[in-house]
C-alpha cells in the first residue's frame, strides 16, 4: 500500500471512491467511517516515520473507526515500514 498516495486519495476523492480504494486493500470502511477520517487527514506528519504515532492519534482514529479498523490499519501501516 502506497500511504502517501492513500492518504491523499482520502483527501481529494469522493466517499465512494476512498471506499472502493480501501477495500482493494482490504479495508471496508463505512462511509461515515471514512467522513470521519478525512478530517484526521489532516493531522498526519511525515515525521512519524520516525518518531511513531502518537497515542493520541491513534485513539483518534479509533473513535472515528472503532478499535479493529483501527488495529487493522495500523498492522498494514507497520507491515509496510518493514
Amino acid at each position: 500500500m502506497d500511504y502517501a498516495q492513500f492518504l491523499n486519495e482520502v483527501k481529494t476523492r469522493s466517499d465512494h471512491d476512498v471506499q472502493e480504494i480501501a477495500s482493494s486493500y482490504g479495508i471496508d470502511f463505512e462511509i461515515s467511517e471514512i467522513q470521519a477520517l478525512r478530517p484526521l487527514v489532516n493531522e498526519i506528519s511525515f515525521h512519524w516515520v520516525l518518531t511513531g504515532i502518537p497515542e493520541t492519534f491513534i485513539k483518534k482514529v479509533q473513535s472515528a473507526i472503532g478499535f479493529d479498523k483501527t488495529e487493522q490499519l495500523f498492522r498494514m501501516y507497520m507491515d509496510v515500514k518493514r
